[in-house]
């Protein structure tokens, strides 16, 4: 459960326009460079580099949808080894709110290791690590799915061209027998 809450968290938000942040540090490299040591499974999500922008819609307990504006960044970090990526978007009272998922191939262990930190409520969460969970890649679809006691979420990554991505997120709370399907969904474009 404290998967979709996390991920509720972040992107749940309502129709009322806002301005989503981009990020610059001048004295700093925007997206970082892919190490030349990076193992190559690490390609699987080098189409999240790069600045995005994009709608939400996330399915409200009620029943409503709600869309909102989201942004996603994508970087190379610990020296082009990994990934972090980085999810902006508003709650519903308007607050902003920001989660980054880090993103590493272990090569000793032959294991993703993808952690969730949700900034705005202060909490970190393994997704994918050696023993629990999995990434899997189906012809332009990359799926992760996490796990933990009676709750399964998959992350669908849907990349039909370099300037364009899309993410579903789907739910179960009976560990994976039926499943909430798209509740939650972004489109993006590449901004930058």
């Amino acid at each position: 459960m404290a998967g979709l809450v996390v991920a509720a968290l972040v992107v749940t938000g309502h129709a009322r326009s806002q301005e989503v942040p981009t990020v610059t540090v001048p004295s700093k490299t925007i997206y970082g460079e892919r190490s030349a040591r990076a193992p190559r499974e690490l390609d699987v999500f080098a189409f999240l580099i790069g600045n995005w922008e994009g709608r939400g819609k996330t399915r409200l307990p009620d029943g409503k949808v709600a869309e909102y504006p989201v942004a996603w960044i994508g970087r190379y970090i610990l020296d082009g080894t990994a990934i972090a990526d980085e999810v902006h978007a508003p709650y519903p009272d308007g607050r902003p709110s920001l989660g980054i998922t880090f993103r590493q191939y272990d090569q000793s262990r032959q294991t993703w290791v993808i952690e969730f930190l949700n900034v705005s409520e202060s909490f970190l969460r393994r997704q994918v690590h050696h023993g629990t969970g999995s990434v899997a890649v189906s012809g332009r679809t990359v799926t992760v799915t996490s796990e933990s006691p009676g709750f399964v979420v998959r992350e669908h990554y849907v990349v039909p061209d370099a300037d364009n991505w899309i993410f579903r997120l789907d739910s179960s709370k009976d560990g994976g027998r039926s499943w909430d399907e798209g509740s939650i969904e972004f489109t993006f474009r590449r901004s930058k």
